[in-house]
C-alpha cells in the first residue's frame, strides 16, 4: 500500500489513472447492484403474486368443499399445495432463517398441512359437520396469514428498491466526487504547471532564459520537467552568457586584430613612400605597443658590421638587463629567455643574412606572450627590417644611379666639351706658332682667329645642352609630360619648326631605368634635327611594334646627315648607341630617300623580355617531360 501512495504521489498519470479506474468501478459497482437488486425484486413480485393467488384459492377452495365435491375440492387443494410450493421455491428460506417472512410462510404452509386442508377435505366428504361461518372465519384466519405473508413479501420488495435508491445515490455521490477530484488534480497538478511550462517556454523562445516558474513541489512528471526545464533554461542562460562574453572577447580581439592590420597596411604605405628615419620609427613603435597592450618595448637598430645600436629606442620601462655595450649576442638570438625578474622575447632584425638589430618585449616572469602577440612582434620587426633594407637598397641603387650619371657625364664631356677644347687647344697652338714668326700671315691668323670663335660658340652651345641634359628628369606625370614639355620648348626656342609629337605608349609599362634611357635617346635625336637638320619640319613618334617591342622614330626634312658624321661634330651619336646598347636595343641612323634625316630605334621592354622568358622556360619543360616519356 505504501508503494501504491508513494506511486501516487510521484505520478500524475498513475494519480488520473487510480481517478479513473475508481471512477469507473464506482459506476460499474452500481450498475452490478441495480442488476442485481432488479432481479430479486423480479421474484418478490411473483412471489407477492402467488401469495395473492393463494388467498382468492383460499376462499374459492372453502365455498367448494362447503358444497360438498370433494373431487373438486381435492383438486384446488393440490392447486393450492403447489402454489405454497412455489412460493418456498421462489423464496427458497433456508431452515435456520428467521426473518419474519420465513416465520410467516413456515406458518401459513404449517396452518395449510396440518388444519385447513384436512378440514376442508373433511368437510367436502361430509365427514365433519362445520357451519358456514365457522368455515369462514377459519378461511378468515388462514388468509390474513397469508396476508401477512404478502405484506412481508412487499417490504422485502420495498426494502430492495430502498437499498438500490441508496446505492444508486451513493454511486452517484462517489461518481460526482471523484470526477471533482479528477477535476481539481487535472486543474492543480496539470492545467496550472502545464499553462507555466507554456508561458515559460515562449519566454525562452523571445529569448529570455530566466522565466519565472512558481515552484512546484510535486514529485510526479511535471513536477520532474519543471526542474528540468528550469534546470536546461539555467543551463542555456549561463551558455548564452559564457557565448556573449566570449563573442565580447572574440570581438574586442577582432577589433584589436583590424586595428593592428590597419597599423600594418599604413605602415607598409609609409614604408612604400620612402624611408623612416629615427624619430618617425619612435612613433610607429609607441603605437604599436598602445596597439597590443605591450607596454615595455627595446627596438635596437644596428649597422650590419656594427656590434652596438646606432639607436636604441625605448618605449615603457624597457628591458632593464639592457646594456648597449653587450648588444652583438642580443641582436644575434631569438625566442625567449627567462630571467629573474623579466622574460625577454627577443625578434632580430634579420633579411638576406644581414642583422639590422633586434626587438625586444620585456614582460614579468610569471606571464607569457601569446602566439597571436608573438606573430605581430614578428610582423613588426619584420617592417623595420624592409624599411630599412629597402632605405639602403635605395641608397645603394641611387648610389650606382649617381656612378653611372657621373659615368654619363664623363662620356658626355670627353665626346663634346673635352672634344672642342681639344680642337680649340690646337687652335691657340696654331695661332701661337704664327705669331711667333717675323712675318705674320694675318689671313692665316683671321682664319684662326675664326674657327676658335666658331668653336668657342659651338662648345657654350654644348654646354648648354649638357646643362639642359643633365637637370632633366622623370616627374610625376611620365615620359610624356617631359616629353611633351620638351617640345613646348623647341616649339618657343625656334618657332619657325613645325614640330609634330605622337606619343602612343600609355599601357606599356616602363621601368625607370627604361624611361630615363628612352628619354635622353628621344632628347638626343630631337636637339639634332632641330639643330643641326636646318629643317623646318621635324616628326617625333613612340608607338607600340610588333612582337611587344617599342618604336621610337625622330625624322626631319633637312639636308640629311653626312656620310662621316663624325667629322661634323655628332658627338651625341655615339652617346645614342650607348644607351641603346644599355636597353638592349636597335638603333639605325640613315637619310631618307626625300630628304633629311631619320633615327629608327627599336627594343623589348623587360616585362615582354620577362614574359618570353617563362614561355621559354615553360616550353623547355614541356618537351624534357614528353621526351622522358
Amino acid at each position: 500500500m505504501a508503494k501504491v501512495f508513494h506511486r501516487i504521489r510521484q505520478s500524475i498519470v498513475f494519480r488520473i489513472g487510480v481517478l479513473l479506474l475508481l471512477t469507473a468501478f464506482v459506476a460499474i459497482s452500481s450498475m452490478v447492484a441495480s442488476y442485481v437488486i432488479s432481479d430479486a425484486a423480479q421474484h418478490d413480485a411473483e412471489a407477492i403474486n402467488v401469495s395473492g393467488f393463494v388467498r382468492a384459492m383460499s376462499y374459492k377452495l372453502a365455498s367448494t368443499a362447503q358444497s360438498g365435491d370433494y373431487m373438486a375440492t381435492q383438486e384446488l387443494a393440490d392447486a393450492l399445495n403447489k402454489r405454497l410450493k412455489k412460493i418456498s421455491t421462489i423464496s427458497n428460506f433456508p431452515e435456520s432463517d428467521s426473518s419474519p417472512a420465513a416465520r410467516d410462510f413456515q406458518a401459513v404452509e404449517q396452518d395449510w398441512q396440518q388444519h385447513m386442508r384436512p378440514l376442508l377435505e373433511a368437510v367436502a366428504a361430509g365427514e365433519r359437520d362445520i357451519s358456514s361461518a365457522e368455515l369462514l372465519a377459519t378461511t378468515d384466519a388462514f388468509v390474513n396469514k397469508v396476508d401477512r405473508l404478502v405484506l412481508d413479501y412487499q417490504r422485502i420488495a420495498e426494502d430492495k428498491v430502498e437499498f438500490l435508491r441508496i446505492v444508486q445515490l451513493g454511486s452517484l455521490f462517489a461518481t460526482i466526487t471523484l470526477v471533482y477530484f479528477s477535476m481539481f488534480t487535472l486543474s492543480r497538478s496539470v492545467e496550472q504547471p502545464l499553462r507555466e511550462l507554456i508561458a515559460s517556454c515562449r519566454e525562452i523562445a523571445r529569448g529570455n532564459f530566466r522565466p519565472r516558474l512558481a515552484p512546484l513541489d510535486s514529485e510526479d512528471e511535471l513536477g520532474m520537467l519543471t526542474q528540468t526545464i528550469k534546470g536546461m533554461s539555467e543551463v542555456i542562460d549561463q551558455t548564452h552568457r559564457e557565448l556573449e562574453d566570449r563573442v565580447k572577447e572574440k570581438t574586442k580581439q577582432l577589433q584589436q586584430s583590424h586595428e593592428v592590420l590597419d597599423f600594418q597596411y599604413r605602415l607598409a604605405r609609409r614604408i612604400s613612400e620612402g624611408p623612416l628615419n629615427g624619430h618617425e620609427i619612435e612613433r610607429w613603435l609607441e603605437e604599436f605597443s598602445e596597439l597590443t597592450d605591450l607596454p615595455d618595448l627595446d627596438l635596437c637598430l644596428m649597422t650590419p658590421e656594427g656590434e652596438t645600436p646606432y639607436e636604441h629606442l625605448i618605449y615603457g620601462e624597457g628591458n632593464r638587463s639592457c646594456e648597449e655595450r653587450e648588444c652583438f649576442s642580443c641582436s644575434r638570438s631569438c625566442g625567449p629567455a627567462a630571467g629573474i625578474e623579466q622574460r625577454l622575447y627577443r625578434f632580430p632584425l634579420e633579411a638576406d643574412k644581414r642583422n639590422y638589430g633586434v626587438l625586444v618585449c620585456s614582460m614579468p616572469s610569471h606571464q607569457l606572450l601569446h602566439r597571436e602577440q608573438q606573430q605581430r612582434l614578428s610582423a613588426f620587426a619584420d617592417a623595420i627590417t624592409t624599411a630599412i633594407t629597402l632605405k639602403e637598397r635605395g641608397e645603394h641603387e641611387r648610389r650606382v644611379a649617381l656612378m653611372d650619371e657621373r659615368g654619363i657625364i664623363a662620356r658626355e664631356l670627353h665626346d663634346s666639351l673635352a672634344q672642342s677644347l681639344s680642337y680649340l687647344k690646337i687652335q691657340v697652338a696654331r695661332l701661337g706658332r704664327c705669331t711667333k714668326n717675323e712675318s705674320i700671315d694675318r689671313e692665316q691668323v683671321t682664319e684662326i682667329t675664326e674657327e676658335l670663335k666658331q668653336g668657342l660658340n659651338s662648345s657654350y652651345r654644348q654646354l648648354r645642352e649638357l646643362l639642359t641634359t643633365f637637370r632633366l628628369q622623370v616627374a610625376e606625370g611620365g615620359l610624356r609630360d617631359i616629353l611633351q614639355r620638351s617640345v613646348e620648348q623647341y616649339r618657343e626656342q625656334h618657332p619657325e619648326i613645325n614640330i609634330d609629337f605622337n606619343y602612343e605608349l600609355e599601357e606599356i609599362p616602363l621601368t625607370p631605368n627604361e624611361e630615363i634611357h628612352l628619354l635622353q635617346l628621344v632628347r638626343e635625336a630631337s636637339q639634332n634635327a632641330v639643330y643641326h637638320s636646318w629643317g623646318d619640319r621635324v616628326s617625333i613618334n613612340l608607338v607600340p611594334g610588333a612582337g611587344q617591342r617599342v618604336l621610337a622614330s625622330i625624322r626631319d626634312n633637312g639636308k640629311g646627315i653626312s656620310d662621316s658624321p663624325e667629322k661634323r661634330n655628332h658627338f651625341g651619336m655615339s652617346i645614342m648607341q650607348e644607351r641603346a646598347s644599355n636597353l638592349r636595343g636597335e638603333l639605325d641612323i640613315h637619310r631618307c630617300d626625300t630628304g633629311g634625316t631619320e633615327v629608327a630605334f627599336s627594343f623589348l621592354p623587360e616585362y615582354a623580355r620577362a614574359r618570353q622568358v617563362e614561355s621559354r622556360d615553360a616550353t623547355d619543360v614541356f618537351h624534357s617531360d614528353r621526351g622522358a616519356k
